[in-house]
């Protein structure tokens, strides 16, 4: 990924607050003519440096994801349109021109391919306490006895993570003046990417929070 210095994060709560909060991801397998490419929810465990998730074993991809196979995912934040009209600062030799925002992180890792039964079972049991929750009227799978062919009909897999990069790009290039005009912009344009890259603004800027 081509990330200016400007745009690269080392922040490691940044990062993960995205990973958490966006973690509908694209999983790529190389493979030839085409990379495999698969769009699944994966869970981030930072202190063990993994991401854990499963596909349908009817995919074509799930053959890809053996044991110790490298691949790369990829998860996208807030994103949408910066018009030059926003911005306050104007350099007459170089005019203001559109861009466009967006963060996004990239893993790299290998496979650990989960295959057995009880350990699916467990895998999806975690999901669903992560997205269900644990109020009484949160749907709970059946018994790991009564879910054999389900299981069968999944591949679990956790990726040990050996890379990690981050590009938020939030017109930190641009003077405070600036920021402070995008973030108001995209506030009053009011879309839910819109509000989010502010809110990643103001906590990358120091500007304070509006009340």
């Amino acid at each position: 990924m081509y990330t200016p210095s400007a745009f690269q994060i080392d922040d490691t709560g940044r990062i993960d607050e995205l990973v958490r909060t966006c973690d509908f991801a694209t999983l790529l397998s190389p493979a030839e003519p085409f990379p495999w490419v698969t769009h699944a929810p994966l869970l981030w465990d930072r202190p063990a440096l993994r991401l854990t998730g499963h596909l349908a074993a009817a995919n074509p991809h799930a053959a890809a994801l053996q044991d110790g196979a490298r691949v790369l995912v990829l998860f996208h934040g807030p994103n949408g349109y910066v018009s030059p009209t926003w911005y306050v600062d104007e350099n007459p030799a170089v005019p203001n021109v559109p861009t466009w925002n967006y963060a996004a992180v990239h893993m790299t890792g290998r496979v650990l391919r989960i295959d057995a039964a009880e350990e699916k079972f467990a895998l999806v049991r975690t999901l669903t306490r992560v997205y269900e929750g644990d109020g009484a009227d949160a749907w709970q799978p059946a018994a790991a006895a009564g879910n054999d062919a389900r299981m069968r009909a999944i591949v679990g897999f956790h990726i040990a993570v050996e890379t990690i990069e981050a590009k938020f790009k939030l017109s930190q290039n641009r003077s405070a003046a600036d920021q402070a005009a995008v973030i108001a912009a995209l506030e009053s344009r009011g879309g839910d990417d819109d509000r989010a890259m502010a809110r990643m603004m103001r906590e990358g800027s120091g500007l304070a929070t509006r009340g």
